[in-house]
């Protein structure tokens, strides 16, 4: 590609950085979209973050995503959050306009976008969906699908205080809109044959762990889609015991193409082809393993 001074700068910043596949999406996306844009990949220790965006204020950057540890972080250092970034209180991506740095959480909506064509004709208002785990990732989707205004979001964790939590934060802003629960077997039983869709946002299922699961396959049903947030291997354990009843299955690629689509569409008004953007990622990915 062609740079000049014309050039705008995107970027993603973390620590460490070197994993990210946002560089591999963004920068097809812009070429394939035809914009004079380009995405950086800058590691950051959290003792330079403040730094680091008073440089990006100076370069006159069109935005920037943020992954961990500074999603949380990077809040003291803008000027501006969405409604529902400021309520998950976590941001993955800054839109820098007329001299205003602007937060916003795109994790939650990606995941939405993800699911939308997969759940059939399930109005919003019935809908109930059990999240196993309980990190940050699994806050910003439980927000989000409460602000969507599903009917429930079922949090389980092993250490319950955590699920009540976080249920308590979400019932705050939408009352009655989350439940939490412990991971015994009952537990479970009873949220799985409440739900539409089962997510796991646990570690289990990685490549370290391949071979667990957070759910007994005893547990599933073949009406359920099972949602995998972990999208390394593309097949988790969980998605083999769900394919093998007929359910419906999906990785969390699809949560991390949505997620950066929407950011790209915040930055520059467009949004773009989904096809495309898997592609890229699937490139990305496999650039990794090699």
């Amino acid at each position: 590609m062609r740079i000049s001074v014309d050039t705008k700068i995107y970027a993603v910043i973390g620590d460490p950085i070197v994993q990210s596949l946002s560089p591999q999406l963004h920068n097809g996306l812009f070429k394939a979209t035809g914009l004079d844009a380009l995405y950086l990949p800058i590691a950051v220790k959290s003792e330079d973050l403040g730094k680091l965006v008073d440089g990006f204020r100076l370069m006159n950057v069109g935005g920037f995503n943020i992954t961990k540890p500074h999603k949380m972080e990077i809040m003291k250092y803008i000027d501006q959050l969405d409604p529902l970034a400021e309520k998950i209180g976590a941001v993955n991506t800054v839109v820098c306009r007329d001299g205003k740095m602007i937060g916003y959480n795109t994790d939650g909506n990606g995941f939405i976008k993800s699911i939308e064509t997969k759940i059939g004709n399930i109005p919003r208002s019935e809908l109930t969906i059990l999240i196993l785990g309980c990190g940050g990732a699994v806050k910003s989707v439980a927000m989000a699908l409460a602000d969507w205004g599903i009917q429930k979001v079922i949090i389980a964790n092993r250490t319950v205080a955590k699920a009540k939590e976080l249920a308590g934060q979400i019932n705050e802003s939408w009352p009655g809109k989350a439940q939490a629960i412990d991971m015994t077997a009952e537990a479970l039983k009873a949220a799985v044959n409440e739900a539409a869709v089962v997510v796991n946002g646990t570690s289990l299922g990685m490549a370290d762990t391949a071979w667990q699961t957070p759910l007994d396959k005893t547990l599933l049903k073949k009406e359920l889609l099972v949602y995998d947030m972990i999208y390394s291997p593309a097949v988790t354990q969980l998605m083999k015991d769900a394919r093998e009843i007929g359910a419906q299955t999906e990785n969390g690629l699809e949560m991390l193409l949505y997620q950066g689509l929407l950011a790209f569409e915040l930055w520059t008004g467009v949004f773009p082809d989904p096809v495309l953007g898997k592609k890229l990622l699937e490139e990305g990915i496999k650039t990794n393993e090699n």
